[in-house]
């Protein structure tokens, strides 16, 4: 039963390697609003960061300064 089991495993491991190499091109392309939602994201990550350094600036000054 054990031996049944390892073979069928193997057989099912192999036939879905060999499946996912025999997929043919997917003539896929970047819809235009891919775009528009990337430039968003990219916005909003800048502006992300530009408002935490504006909330923690006196700490990020205080740890640089060389006063004690």
């Amino acid at each position: 039963m054990k031996r049944f089991l390892i073979r069928t495993g193997f057989v099912l491991h192999m036939s879905l390697l060999l499946s996912l190499l025999a997929i043919g091109p997917a003539n896929a392309y970047i819809d235009p609003g891919s775009g528009s939602i990337i430039f968003q994201a990219v916005v909003g990550a800048g502006m992300a960061i530009s408002i935490t350094l504006k909330l923690y600036w006196r700490r990020i000054a205080k740890f640089f300064s060389r006063k004690p």
